[in-house]
């Protein structure tokens, strides 16, 4: 336990680095409840408020007291305002270091004057000034005696700067790795206090930073922020030994984020990054101990130039230690039974189409609507609603929808005569109401407000085939949308996200483009479709249309194929490998409205098409002159009811679709008293219409 004699003894050894100042002092902590919690340090951090020192000495101390449970630091500078920053920064009455590891008993040419264990192993030190000399003015800037000192004893590269936070000597340490079996947590020791008192004279002949001046200020002075960092990482994956490159991927911080920042912040340096490479790479790392902090440039910067600092001595060794790293043991192989006895069916995402973590295509003729169902399975999946009016969606969910042929507007369009159709049918719970209570159904909204659960990215350059993308749509699906992994990645075309890679050269595109999407798919369990185009051929089946068809087909799992039959139908071929291909007639379907009636494939092609084409054309030309407009579907069914009541099964032979098209159609019309409807007892429905 800390006590008061403790606190004040603390408070006149740290208080020798600030000189006879008056000015602003802060008493960071981490809360040791909330770092319990959460399992995170950064979470529990708090700045605590500004003490004017020495007026308020005694809140000092109180405020120590009420924080002895707690990871208590201080500031090794004074301010002139009650704010932590270096533009405010008093002058300095010594110098410091967060030794880490190495303990200043070994320090034989610059021994610290005060010195103590911050925790089991690890220490911290200051240098202090003189009696009756001047301040060591400037000693914490980039360059000066402290960054010098700090690289020469080989203290913590980071921990030289003005606004750098030490801990309280012979405070509790209140890391979980230190707890004790009795809940108990260690106290830092004091190891000496009475060291030599220095003049800043004393450190000119500390050897100058290995870094030199020119990449330094270059270093400082670059835009970190304009560093393409993915495409730094594709350049040196390959370089990085095994270890190097699972910190990399890594999405959560578990362990010591110090030794691991430290780790990779080398490797990079090793295999070639400078000090702005590196920088933009592990700023947005999950090891990244400096994140959030005003000061967490400078520092970040001055880890990259240590490590390259150290470079040119040891770069030989560690790349031979990363073969070594890299020459991981392969496991043996297991019988077939035993790998395979809890391995479970995938399930589906659309009912009988598409299942979870599958890769396919959506291919088509040309003007055969190939974007228009993809924006329609996009729209499906997101929102639950059917695909195609017909399939229904079991397993909805966010979708990454990545559209490089066509423009904003034209997506705009599309998805707005899309969307009318996914209005989904909802539910009401009435307690007591004017016909009691129960649940009620309320009609489909087709004015909701277009708001899918898509992320989208429209014509942004994205490219499967370069590595540095492949690291970008990896971070994005690692991310998902709200904290929820994503359903269905749509990639809107093949031939405008391959890259330079050539559609017919199997080996390139299973390669570079066919492969990474896989790895990703299985990684996120997240379903993969691309849309491609198909060239007009005799072929008998439809995917060996596909340009790189022997690529295309290793590699997809359900996909759908979309053919002209000469009249108003699109045929609709399923293909899977783990059920048996569908074929289906799309009907209905136009550039001015998108109402898709998908019926069972019949084959009889030449017939329907030749009556389809006399329809087409005479509502043409009744458009071109005027004359009328062809009713939608929907005004169609009504006209049906005209001659009397009907079953749902009625309209549906009258009409030649389905009784859910039926259905659905009709059921939009109930809201607007259009027609009613009566429940039979078979559980049937007979429409009335409403004149």
């Amino acid at each position: 336990m800390v006590s008061k004699t403790d606190a004040e003894k603390a408070l006149r050894l740290i208080s020798q680095a600030w000189g006879k100042q008056e000015g602003y002092c802060f008493f960071p902590y981490i809360d040791r409840e909330r770092q319990r919690e959460t399992g995170n340090r950064r979470d529990g951090f708090k700045e605590g408020p500004a003490f004017l020192w020495p007026g308020e000495r005694d809140s000092i101390i109180d405020y120590m007291l009420a924080h002895t449970h707690h990871d208590l630091y201080w500031t090794t500078s004074l301010f002139e305002y009650p704010v932590r920053n270096e533009n405010f920064a008093m002058d300095e009455y010594a110098l410091w270091a967060d030794l880490d590891w190495a303990d200043p008993r070994t320090i034989d040419d610059y021994q610290p004057s005060i010195a103590w264990e911050s925790s089991p192993g690890r220490y911290q030190a200051l240098w202090v000034a003189q009696r009756g000399s001047s301040s060591f003015q400037g000693a914490s800037w980039p360059g000066n005696e402290n960054q010098r000192l700090t690289y020469h004893v080989g203290a913590d590269a980071s921990g030289w700067d003005t606004v750098q936070l030490l801990r309280i000597p012979g405070w509790e340490n209140h890391k979980l790795e230190y707890q004790r079996e009795d809940g108990t947590f260690p106290r830092g020791k004091i190891l000496w206090t009475d060291g030599p008192r220095y003049s800043l004279s004393d450190f000119a002949d500390l050897p100058e930073l290995r870094v030199g001046d020119t990449q330094l200020t270059e270093a400082l002075s670059s835009d970190i922020d304009g560093v393409d960092r993915l495409a730094v990482i594709a350049r040196v994956k390959l370089k990085l030994n095994h270890t190097a490159r699972e910190l990399l991927n890594a999405r959560e911080a578990v362990g010591d984020k110090s030794e691991k920042l430290w780790y990779l912040i080398r490797c990079l340096a090793d295999v070639g990054c400078s000090v702005s490479e590196i920088v933009a790479v592990v700023r947005e790392s999950v090891w990244n101990k400096f994140s959030g902090r005003q000061d967490e440039l400078r520092r970040l910067i001055a880890e990259a130039s240590k490590a390259i600092a150290k470079r040119s001595d040891e770069t030989t060794a560690a790349l031979e230690a990363s073969e070594d790293e890299d020459a991981i043991q392969r496991p043996a192989p297991e019988r077939l039974g035993f790998l395979l006895k809890n391995i479970q069916q995938p399930k589906y995402i659309v009912k009988g189409i598409l299942t979870e973590g599958a890769c396919g295509f959506i291919a088509g003729e040309p003007k055969s609507y190939k974007s228009w169902v993809g924006l329609d399975l996009a729209l499906s999946v997101s929102t639950g609603a059917d695909f195609l009016g017909q399939f229904p969606v079991v397993d909805p969910g966010p979708v990454l929808y990545i559209q490089e042929e066509d423009p904003a507007p034209t997506l705009k369009n599309r998805s707005a005569k899309i969307w009318v159709t996914k209005a989904i049918d909802k539910f009401e719970l009435v307690p007591d109401g004017d016909e009691g209570a129960g649940v009620y159904w309320l009609p489909p909204d087709e004015e909701q407000q277009f708001d899918p659960n898509i992320n989208a990215y429209i014509q942004k350059g994205f490219t499967i085939s370069d590595e540095a993308w492949q690291l970008w749509l990896d971070e994005t699906l690692a991310a998902g949308m709200s904290g929820e992994a994503y359903k269905l990645l749509i990639i809107d075309t093949l031939m405008m996200t391959a890259g330079e890679v050539e559609e017919n050269r199997s080996q390139e595109m299973t390669n570079k483009v066919f492969r990474p999407l896989k790895v990703l798919s299985r990684k996120y369990n997240c379903a993969v479709i691309v849309i491609h185009h198909m060239a007009k051929s005799e072929k008998s089946r439809p995917g060996q249309r596909m340009l790189g068809a022997v690529a295309n087909h290793a590699w997809a799992e359900d996909s759908i194929y979309l053919l002209q039959t000469g009249g108003q139908y699109i045929r609709i071929d399923t293909e899977s490998k783990r059920t048996i291909g569908q074929s289906y007639r799309m009907g209905n379907v136009f550039n001015d409205r998108w109402e898709p009636i998908i019926e069972p494939w019949t084959g009889k092609t030449q017939d329907e098409s030749s009556e389809a084409r006399s329809e087409t054309r005479t509502r043409r030309r009744a458009e071109a002159t005027g004359e009328s407009k062809r009713p939608s579907a929907r005004h169609e069914l009504l006209a049906t009811l005209e001659e009397g009541p009907m079953t749902t099964q009625a309209i549906a032979e009258a009409r030649g679709i389905t009784r859910s098209a039926v259905h659905k159609q009709l059921t939009r019309h109930l809201d607007a008293n259009r027609v009613t409807r009566e429940v039979l007892s078979d559980g049937s429905s007979r429409w009335f219409l409403v004149t």
